[in-house]
């Protein structure tokens, strides 16, 4: 009985791997991306456990947000690989990619755990010419890390191989190009401006829980946000739409919505004004 029943689970768990590897094809990827969502647990435990802040907030909310973001975003690209042409999966090209997503990746998130755990921010720290110096890598990383996927949209955009679902190639492909253009012109507009808010906040208490995002003055992290999750936002449509006979047209549509909507955000953020 006991024999019958540790069988019973050995295949189940085989089957969920496979269906699981099947489901996020590129492994690397796959494996940065659970391991950065697994660390998003001790990185919550030490929220509730260090009573230190940077700017009102634990310091180490940051290390959590952006492990749980880089995370997800891999966890989407290693899913989006479906959706690349047989020869450009396999090619050196990508292989370059996936070794500078999983690189600058865990690069951010060690980096912004160091800070944290000395109780100092990590952006837009001059304070040293370390700091200095490590805030210019990061921004090289970040930089980096959405023209690669403005490099992998376009791919997927050019791949024929997803024959079977043009609708859904039209979304990963349309999400990973926006997410790379708003990313990096959001997040370019964010070090010209010195920092994320356009004002003086009258409470750093007033914010958006989790997110953090000033309820008192502009705020150029939520355009930057909205844009950088068009990759997984226009999936989402295209999987929603997907019994309607127009669908690469409401694709379309969500696109050029997220982008004016971005838009929108950053001209009512750099003029000071809080958004939500």
């Amino acid at each position: 009985m006991i024999s019958q029943l540790f069988d019973r689970s050995e295949r189940l768990s085989k089957r969920v791997i496979e269906r699981f590897g099947a489901a996020f094809p590129e492994r690397n990827l796959r494996a940065c991306a659970l391991f950065l969502l697994v660390l998003c647990l001790p990185l919550f435990i030490l929220i509730q456990g260090d009573a230190r802040t940077v700017h009102g907030v634990s310091v180490w909310l940051k290390p959590f947000k952006f492990s749980l973001s880089l995370g997800v975003m891999l966890g989407t690209l290693s899913w989006s690989w479906h959706w690349l042409a047989a020869r450009s999966r396999d090619g050196w090209v990508a292989s370059i990619l996936v070794r500078l997503l999983i690189g600058m990746s865990l690069f951010e998130v060690g980096y912004i755990a160091s800070r944290a755990a000395v109780g100092e921010d990590s952006h837009f720290n001059l304070a040293t010419p370390y700091s200095a110096f490590m805030f210019r890598l990061m921004g090289i990383g970040s930089v980096t890390l959405v023209t690669i996927l403005l490099i992998l949209g376009i791919m997927v955009l050019k791949s024929q191989s997803a024959t079977r679902n043009p609708a859904m190639r039209q979304a990963v492909g349309l999400g990973l190009v926006f997410s790379g253009v708003i990313g990096l012109v959001t997040g370019v507009i964010l070090v010209a401006n010195a920092g994320a808010l356009v004002g003086t906040p009258e409470s750093q208490a007033n914010i958006i829980p989790l997110f953090g995002w000033s309820r008192d003055v502009g705020d150029l992290r939520i355009p930057h946000f909205l844009g950088l999750h068009a990759m997984q936002i226009l999936p989402i449509v295209a999987w929603l739409t997907k019994s309607s006979p127009h669908q690469i047209m409401i694709i379309n549509v969500a696109a050029i919505s997220i982008a004016v909507m971005s838009a929108l955000a950053l001209t009512l953020a750099a003029q000071g004004y809080a958004i939500l």
